[in-house]
């Protein structure tokens, strides 16, 4: 009679079963990872921490004595109807470039992946805004939305729809659309090139072989397209909804948050409550506020997006 020899699980086997790693793997991880931690923890961190700390002090930016003041900078800014209003109006740009900039981006890349020559110009033509600076976009805009002599007003009036030429920038109702339109013509070129390289990596199999089914269009879009641009869909609708609530250069060139408050952004206010009131601490509470409405939205949106791409 033999005996059957027994194996035993060697400390490297029952790593790999547990799916665990060596020490080793893992230490060299945290020191490549140690560099960007560090910068993370000076410029981020710490700096968000003195922002809460300083929200709860009273200073006007040059006295040495910063006096603990408690709630009142919260119970200043929860009275404020200029930060409310710019919270609205930054809500306003997250979901217009949220929804209609991504969807011009989208659409845009669609139609440049179908067309056989021309791509490289295409690409340059809608990636060029992305390249202006946001002051020049907004010196550039000023001159083409002017009420007088602008360039769109005149156009209007060359092709006989002067009776649409309006102020708009001055106008309260129209100043706010007319900004966000500036915001995704200038940020439409990033989310085009993400998408048009999320278009050319989709499998021309899976077309070919929902065209033997008789799929059409929308079909083919529906079940094949718009689930393979998953991950490139989850990274621009983030990025570009963060562009939006972040807006700052753009409203400053063009109406400085006018006319009236009808513009006003959270940044621009937290600027001026901080450089021109000379008032920080209720700047760093605006800003504690504000970070807070950013960092929950951020991780709502990953989530959603990532259930979505797991899916």
């Amino acid at each position: 009679m033999t005996s059957q020899p027994v194996l035993v699980p060697t400390p490297r086997l029952k790593r790999a079963r547990s799916g665990g790693r060596p020490l080793r793997q893992n230490l060299v991880g945290w020191l490549f990872l140690a560099p960007a931690i560090a910068l993370i923890g000076v410029f981020t961190i710490t700096p968000f921490g003195q922002a809460i700390l300083l929200s709860f002090q009273s200073w006007d930016g040059v006295s040495p004595e910063t006096p603990w003041v408690g709630f009142a900078n919260y119970e200043f800014v929860g009275s404020d109807p200029i930060f409310w209003a710019s919270m609205r109006n930054v809500l306003f740009f997250g979901v217009v470039g949220f929804f209609l900039g991504n969807a011009i981006a989208l659409s845009m890349a669609l139609a440049v992946n179908r067309i056989t020559k021309g791509k490289t110009f295409f690409r340059t033509v809608f990636y060029l805004p992305g390249v202006l600076s946001v002051v020049v976009v907004g010196l550039l805009f000023s001159f083409i939305l002017a009420p007088g002599s602008g360039v769109l007003n005149r156009l209007l009036e060359i092709f006989g729809l002067g009776s649409l030429a309006q102020n708009w920038l001055g106008e309260p109702a129209i100043a706010l659309p007319a900004v966000a339109a500036v915001f995704i013509w200038f940020h439409w070129g990033f989310g085009f090139l993400l998408f048009l390289a999320g278009l050319q990596d989709v499998p021309q199999e899976l077309y070919e072989a929902a065209e033997l089914d008789g799929a059409n269009a929308w079909t083919r879009f529906r079940y094949i397209t718009w689930p393979q641009l998953a991950p490139v869909t989850s990274i621009v609708s983030l990025l570009t909804l963060l562009a939006a609530l972040q807006i700052f250069g753009t409203v400053q060139v063009l109406t400085n948050g006018g006319p009236g408050y009808h513009t006003m952004v959270p940044t621009l206010a937290i600027f001026n409550e901080a450089f021109v009131n000379y008032r920080y601490g209720s700047a760093a509470a605006m800003s504690v506020i504000f970070g807070g409405a950013l960092v929950l939205l951020s991780v709502l949106q990953l989530a959603i997006t990532g259930r979505r791409s797991r899916a």
